[in-house]
């Protein structure tokens, strides 16, 4: 492996991890599901509101819920636009000999070496396929060389491995 990491912690457990800026594009397109799903719940809410108003016919009742539906978007809307705002969004990763983790807290996210299909390495971040998905980290400079060496050391056998060319 390479040098000791400079800016990587090493926990307890003999984990590493570490926080660091990730591409905004790249982040936007993660959260926009979560405005998506944002958008559908209000538009459900308003036909399943004006279903049982027709149903009923009680139109002051979907005004009701027109309201509420507009307040939760005014709030979704507020949030997301801050969201997508982030000029240097940034990201907490941790890895271990069992696994990688994006994220903290109840957004964590976690991706186990004997699950990864495929890998990515390039200059600016490592992708991860799993079964269900992938994962992106994104890794300081200085600690690039350390952090690729490691995740190659965990892969498992079979695992499709790729570069990307530094001079794309």
């Amino acid at each position: 492996m390479s040098a000791y990491p400079e800016k990587l912690k090493k926990g307890p457990n003999g984990s590493y991890s570490w926080s660091c800026s990730i591409d905004p594009d790249y982040y936007r397109s993660s959260i926009r599901p979560g405005l998506i799903a944002c958008v559908i719940i209000a538009v459900f809410i308003l036909l399943f509101g004006a279903v049982l108003s027709w149903k009923f016919n009680d139109w002051t009742s979907f005004l009701i819920v027109a309201g509420c539906a507009g307040v939760f978007m005014l709030i979704s809307g507020f949030f997301f636009g801050l969201a997508f705002s982030a000029s240097d969004p940034q990201e907490t990763y941790e890895i271990s000999e069992v696994y990688v983790k994006t994220g903290y807290g109840r957004s964590s996210v976690y991706l186990h070496f004997d699950k990864v299909r495929a890998v990515l390495f390039t200059q600016k971040y490592i992708e991860l396929w799993g079964k269900t998905g992938k994962m992106r980290v994104y890794v300081p400079a200085e600690d690039s060389d350390f952090v690729k060496d490691f995740i190659h050391s965990h892969l498992p056998s079979g695992c499709d491995i790729r570069y990307e060319s530094y001079y794309s």
